[in-house]
């Protein structure tokens, strides 16, 4: 049915020029409104993780500089003039240091699953081969083990050279990873009728738009672009293409006359959230709207002042020093943003949630075992997960605590790196000067968090408790008895000796979820402002 509708556009375009009518018409008709835009994307509800592709941690292959934990600590390395380059410590960094690669993407897999996540979607720019050999290694061990995993690209701001350039190398590269891992291979993210599902983010620049566009918007180009590059890996795709920014409802519209669905990237849950607008225009043209959700955005790599250009090594940010250099942020209130997000999607009983991010450990919204995230995003999005697929229960009591290890008025000293909050937050920056904790529980009981008593109901609550220097100690009181109880590895600091709005996230499920991952290994904490860690 497709393919005739399809030949029946064509042979109007053919009759429509011999009869001097606007080629116009003809462009548009081979594109846009295409029946297929309007068909089920999946066929049962997926969780997909932006996964960063080169951030992945085997023998002879270390972390990026503004993840790698050799440059954690303040003092005893290169990036000791600034306090530590990093401020993330991520956990599998020496677990898989002699790790083969096919070994890394099991671990990166079997802990991806264990946090609620069935597929990725992979960070895909021109210039990076070296990429593609880790994306068929995700393949050959999904294979291999029989994980049951997802796979895609994510066609990542695509600029400079023609877009006949960018096709090549981006069709070479894809032809050579299908080729080696088949067409046909079940790990592929594909839609019922078989298109490859294909995420953009910031795509837009695959396409080369001409001065004079003959009235036809720049979204019929980029959709060009990427059937272009479609017919050269013999695929059909059903492209997701991103919203990076506020846009108006007619420029929605111009999308969505010419793509299958949408996702929304880093943008906070808040009053003027555009997930309302994006939703209800999906809803109203037949096409498909994707959750998105994030736990937290701070820059833990360093960019030059007032730019968004990152330092890569960390000997060029040590050189520019302080006075040149910021972290960027969004205000997420604390566990606020991921919930209210998680909710939004599965209110709009959306097909598929994506996760920003598995392992942007350099943004901080990752979701990947780190010490300061650790467990307890992961365990949320498993209890919404079930939610959304309608498996709702809390078998047992559990307790999640969110804060920042200072509050926002707090100047650190002596590394006192300028933050610039560079998008609409969630909530008033003061709202994170809080201590959040979640509360699942099956029926109601008392919280009580550092001698400070709540009731709470069950299932899901969030109670906030005064952030002040010191322990947080968490427990769950229910008819006399004490259910769950512990102690944050981390302390709250009135005296910051480094700029670090990373949230903090302990939970009662963190030595569950890391014995799980991983097995035996001791855990990794952050203790930096813990006095008696430091005796």
């Amino acid at each position: 049915m497709l393919l005739h509708r399809f030949s029946v556009r064509k042979s109007f375009c053919i009759v429509a020029t011999c009869m001097g009518l606007p080629i116009v018409s003809c462009a548009q008709l081979e594109l846009k409104n295409l029946p297929e835009y309007s068909l089920p994307l999946t066929n049962q509800k997926l969780v997909i993780a932006h996964n960063m592709t080169g951030i992945i941690r085997y023998k002879g292959h270390e972390l990026e500089d503004s993840a790698n934990p050799k440059y954690y600590k303040p003092t005893g390395n290169i990036s000791a003039p600034l306090g530590g380059l990093t401020q993330v410590n991520v956990m599998a960094d020496s677990l898989l240091s002699n790790a083969t690669l096919d070994e890394a993407v099991e671990f990166e897999m079997r802990a991806a699953l264990r946090s609620g996540i069935d597929g990725f979607q992979f960070y895909y720019i021109l210039g990076l081969k070296s990429w593609d050999d880790i994306i068929k290694a995700y393949f050959r061990v999904a294979d291999k083990k029989n994980i049951p995993f997802k796979f895609t690209f994510c066609i990542s701001h695509p600029d400079g050279r023609t877009e006949a350039d960018k096709i090549e190398e981006f069709a070479q590269r894809i032809n050579g990873i299908m080729d080696e891992v088949g067409h046909d291979n079940p790990h592929w993210l594909r839609t019922p009728d078989g298109r490859l599902i294909v995420y953009m983010w910031n795509g837009e620049g695959l396409a080369d738009i001409p001065k004079d566009k003959k009235e036809l918007p720049d979204a019929y180009y980029i959709a060009r672009a990427y059937k272009r590059l479609a017919d050269k890996v013999n695929e059909r795709f059903a492209c997701v293409f991103s919203i990076n920014e506020q846009i108006s409802k007619s420029k929605l519209n111009s999308y969505l006359d010419y793509f299958p669905a949408t996702w929304i990237w880093t943008l906070a849950y808040n009053k003027d959230y555009i997930g309302s607008m994006v939703a209800d225009a999906c809803l109203a043209r037949g096409r498909t709207f994707t959750g998105s959700v994030f736990g937290d955005f701070y820059t833990s790599k360093l960019l030059r002042k007032g730019t968004w250009n990152m330092y890569h090594r960390v000997d060029e940010a040590v050189a520019d020093g302080i006075k040149k250099v910021e972290r960027r942020y969004v205000v997420t209130g604390l566990s606020y943003n991921f919930r209210k997000l998680l909710e939004f999607g599965i209110s709009r009983d959306v097909p598929i949630i994506n996760i920003i991010t598995w392992n942007d450990y350099p943004e901080g919204h990752h979701l990947a075992p780190e010490v300061n995230h650790n467990y307890g995003f992961s365990v949320l999005l498993n209890h919404y997960k079930n939610v959304w697929k309608q498996k709702s229960t809390v078998p047992k009591d559990i307790a999640i605590t969110f804060f920042k290890k200072y509050q926002h008025k707090v100047k650190p000293d002596p590394f006192n790196i300028p933050v610039v909050q560079f998008e609409p937050g969630a909530v008033p920056e003061k709202f994170e000067d809080s201590i959040d904790v979640v509360t699942l529980l099956p029926s109601p009981a008392t919280l009580k968090v550092n001698g400070q008593e709540k009731p709470v109901s069950a299932g899901l609550q969030s109670s906030k408790f005064p952030s002040k220097p010191g322990a947080v100690e968490v427990s769950v009181v229910r008819d006399g008895k004490q259910t769950l109880h512990f102690i944050t590895p981390e302390w709250i600091t009135d005296r910051p000796y480094r700029t670090d709005r990373l949230t903090y996230v302990y939970s009662s499920e963190d030595a569950t979820y890391h014995k799980d991952i991983f097995c035996d290994v001791p855990a990794v904490q952050s203790t930096e402002y813990n006095k008696q860690a430091k005796q």
